[in-house]
């Protein structure tokens, strides 16, 4: 696809770094975003003024939105565009396996191919959300037809380090996705609740982290959101509490709707949920003095 021009949906503090890659690879990329196209673009790119003219400019588009509605509407003006060129879309958002499936019921419809392409932090040091987009070191997890994935895959690999094609089928990679996204959910709070009773024994947070980061308990919390954003007190990871609500509660439902076991995953999504009504647009690092204050934030 060397060359080609490509499109680029929604550029927010995902999409645009990812655009930004692209655009530095030497790719042509004509963007658009409802918020603000010409305000968020990244330099030298073209500017659309609509998901039309993105349906009708290039072969190849990229969603990067953060909802469901979102996908949903921007699905339905590729899918319902008089003219259209393109071929391939490939959704990076975080949306839940139903609505990826209908996704690509809707594109299908029109011979679109639909590429469920999650996309998450890589582990390492090297940052988690808007970090990892900015050192395009991302982790894509995709689902879809072989052949459509092995076209696209050089330009993903232009904004990630790691690509796993993990099935055929749309939902797949929003399912592993979600798992991903739990988990960070559930390590932020119970490392949260762990260190809060630390600190009470008179130790400091350094030390138990250095500690536990070479022993059977560590995770993401303790080997790079606290040390990187929490014991400085900086709270700056760069991803808003309304994303693990939103994230821990797509998987809540879906485990909820399936009768699989939430006994820890209800807990944990109450948790995000009490959060974010009490917290809103706070860095989603908050959590640790949420939690520590009593749940007032």
């Amino acid at each position: 696809m060397a060359g080609e021009r490509i499109g680029f949906i929604g550029l927010g503090n995902m999409g645009n770094p990812m655009a930004i890659n692209l655009v530095s690879a030497g790719y042509p990329v004509i963007c658009y975003d409802i918020a603000g196209t010409k305000e968020r673009a990244p330099a030298g790119a073209e500017i659309a003024d609509s998901v039309t003219q993105i349906a009708g400019s290039c072969e190849f588009a990229i969603i990067s939105v953060a909802t469901r509605q979102a996908v949903e509407e921007i699905t339905e003006e590729l899918a319902a565009a008089n003219h259209r060129t393109v071929s391939i879309v490939v959704d990076t958002s975080t949306i839940g396996s139903k609505t990826a499936r209908a996704a690509e019921a809707r594109l299908g419809a029109v011979d679109v191919t639909y590429i469920d392409s999650a996309v998450a932090g890589a582990s390492g040091g090297t940052g988690i959300g808007p970090a990892a987009a900015q050192a395009a070191t991302l982790t894509f997890i995709v689902a879809g037809k072989t052949d459509a994935v092995e076209t696209v895959r050089p330009v993903l690999e232009k904004m990630g380090r790691k690509l796993f094609h993990v099935g055929e089928e749309p939902g797949q990679a929003q399912a592993i996705k979600l798992i991903n996204n739990f988990l960070i959910g559930a390590a932020m709070t119970a490392t949260s609740e762990a260190m809060n009773y630390g600190l009470s024994q008179n130790l400091d947070m350094k030390s138990i982290l250095e500690v536990i980061n070479v022993s059977s308990g560590a995770n993401i919390a303790t080997s790079y959101v606290f040390p990187t954003c929490i014991e400085p007190e900086t709270y700056d990871v760069g991803a808003a509490v309304e994303i693990l609500v939103k994230d821990v509660g797509v998987y809540v439902e879906e485990v909820e709707n399936g009768n699989f076991p939430n006994a820890v995953g209800s807990v944990v999504n109450k948790i995000w949920s009490e959060m974010g009504k009490k917290m809103p647009g706070a860095d989603f690092t908050r959590v640790f003095p949420f939690i520590r204050d009593g749940g007032e934030g």
